[in-house]
């Protein structure tokens, strides 16, 4: 009976990842993964925390327990990765259940740990992504507009005139200048590689983490705490070794940047496994070939990390007398991440302006319920627990709603169902703050 009703805790604890706005459908390995995390009262706990940050007594009174007793769980789950704890100065601290993705999936494994069987966790988190025949985790991320991270453009393959045309949250200097604080980790990806037996070249650290999620990542012993010029250090030998930067997917204080190869990565080989992924992502630039002077040499179809370029059958040319083909880029596809044109030996790959607009959100607030609104849950994420929803944060989400275009305002609306939340769109959009993002 026991064992019964531990396994019933692990599904709950499914069930409640699977609530939020990136979720975590059902799979056999994930269960099991959950079982190797945590311990049933851990897990208990875990599944009764709510979904939008709360304090202590918010968690204690939903999972019916003691402050005492849910401070020390609490507590134990952040050393772990699986919580987020937010301090805060003069307010008390907030605590995060922590998704999959972008979440204690990558925490799990930016250290190496002995109190988990890391190989056996490897194995389980490859299996949820990859031996699942309808790719529900995968379908379920490429399902939105809004992405979990997006590319960034190597600056170095821009020509100086296009410097104006870039803007800082795109460039990854920028955003390494803009933090306040730095961390790296060990990289996620090719640690369960590692495990999997596939290990590559690159370096296992090279894991950038930054402001807030460098403090609890440095915090909790998943990373250690570096200068502003070790982390200009990593991103220079990146791109140096052909590495994509992706990085959070929002405009202010993103809280990383991934150093991603494209023999480990899981997002990169999710983009190459489900080419419609690349719709909704992009670095604002894409890679140009010039059709005349390209030599057919196909370094810059084996360099890219998507396999978004194609060699072509092409007749010689003054600049290429000797070559019979020449290459061609599938912009659709293409992340913009400039990983080609410094592979290119003869200056015929540029990086241009993309034709793409894709969407990128000012904060973690606006991506948080874009997510939502995209992927149906909306009403999960704002009434999680309506008896204590204040309208503070009602408003704050409200107002990233009517920032949204039409279609997914309506599409917000539906999926609410509630007479009250239309009375307060109507509203909040008589009130100078909704005016101004409106």
């Amino acid at each position: 009976m026991g064992h019964v009703v531990g396994k019933s805790a692990y599904l709950d604890l499914q069930r409640r990842l699977d609530r939020m706005p990136i979720g975590s459908p059902f799979h056999r390995a994930f269960v099991e993964l959950l079982e190797e995390l945590y311990t049933p009262e851990e897990c208990r706990i875990a599944a009764a925390i709510p979904l939008r940050p709360s304090t202590l007594d918010r968690v204690a009174t939903a999972a019916g327990v003691t402050q005492d007793h849910a401070r020390r769980v609490l507590d134990t789950l952040a050393d772990k990765g699986l919580v987020v704890d937010l301090p805060r100065d003069d307010r008390p601290t907030l605590y995060h259940l922590n998704p999959a993705i972008i979440g204690f999936f990558e925490f799990t494994m930016m250290r190496v740990r002995e109190d988990v069987d890391q190989a056996k966790v490897s194995g389980l988190m490859w299996a949820y992504l990859r031996d699942d025949p309808e790719l529900g985790f995968l379908r379920m991320l490429a399902a939105g507009d809004t992405f979990i991270a997006r590319p960034l453009v190597d600056e170095t393959t821009l020509v100086p005139d296009d410097f104006t045309e870039i803007l800082d949250w795109q460039r990854a200097t920028s955003i390494i200048d803009g933090a306040d604080a730095w961390a790296e980790g060990l990289c996620h990806c090719r640690h369960v590689k590692l495990h999997l037996g596939e290990r590559c070249d690159y370096p296992l650290e090279h894991c950038l983490s930054l402001g807030r999620g460098a403090d609890y990542l440095v915090r909790h012993g998943m990373a250690k705490p570096i200068t502003r010029e070790r982390a200009h250090e990593i991103l220079g030998h990146a791109r140096d070794h052909g590495c994509v930067q992706m990085a959070d997917n929002v405009k202010n204080r993103p809280s990383f940047i991934c150093n991603c190869c494209s023999c480990c990565c899981e997002m990169l080989e999710g983009f190459r496994t489900l080419p419609q992924m690349t719709s909704v992502i992009s670095s604002g630039w894409m890679a140009l070939s010039d059709e005349q002077a390209c030599t057919g040499c196909g370094k810059c179809a084996q360099a890219c990390p998507i396999d978004a370029i194609d060699l072509v059958h092409a007749a010689a040319t003054e600049a290429a007398p000797k070559r019979r083909k020449r290459v061609q880029v599938d912009a659709q596809r293409c992340l913009g991440c400039g990983v080609c044109a410094r592979a290119c030996r003869f200056d015929s790959m540029a990086m241009v302006p993309a034709e793409k607009r894709v969407h990128t959100p000012d904060d973690i607030l606006e991506k948080t319920i874009r997510q939502a609104v995209e992927r149906g849950r909306l009403a999960e994420l704002l009434l999680d627990d309506p008896s204590r929803l204040s309208h503070r944060a009602l408003g704050a989400a409200l107002r990233v709603v009517l920032a949204l275009p039409p279609a997914k305002q309506a599409l917000a609306n539906r999926q609410l169902r509630s007479r009250f939340v239309g009375a307060m769109l109507g509203g909040l959009r008589r009130t100078p703050e909704a005016k101004a993002v409106t």
